[in-house]
């Protein structure tokens, strides 16, 4: 009777604390500057539309879109592009940043567009990438 006492307090405690364990290795956020971001990329009549927006986890030193990459799916050499210190890119001293980027295309174009976003404050410099594939109207 006190053996299967020990084994079941054994097995209670192994239990609680498996289940504890997770939550101390989990972060609230991806990253120390990036609280939340998206985004989008749609074509309309001889055009690529880049919608993106980034939430900093504060007020950050600067946040955007850090470039977007446009390739002819035949070219390694980009066919457009554009960078964080150009128009409507990025921001300075702010805790979110939304817009939409529009950069020529050829109808029946096949593209890949290659966007990166970050956000940067005093703890560094984040960044998230993600790709699409898409054909010129």
């Amino acid at each position: 009777m006190k053996r299967t006492r020990w084994i079941s307090l054994f097995l209670m405690v192994a239990l609680s604390l498996s289940l504890a364990l997770p939550a101390f290795a989990t972060e609230e956020r991806a990253s120390m500057q990036i609280e939340n971001y998206e985004i989008n990329v749609t074509v309309s009549r001889g055009k690529i539309n880049v919608e993106f927006s980034v939430d900093g986890i504060s007020k950050m030193d600067k946040l955007g879109c850090e470039s977007i990459y446009i390739y002819k799916d035949t070219s390694s050499t980009p066919a457009g592009s554009r960078l964080e210190d150009d128009f409507g890119m990025s921001k300075t001293d702010a805790s979110s940043h939304k817009n939409t980027i529009s950069l020529p295309a050829s109808a029946g174009v096949k593209y890949t567009v290659v966007v990166t976003i970050f956000a940067e404050n005093s703890d560094g410099r984040d960044t998230r990438q993600e790709t699409f594939s898409v054909t010129g109207k």
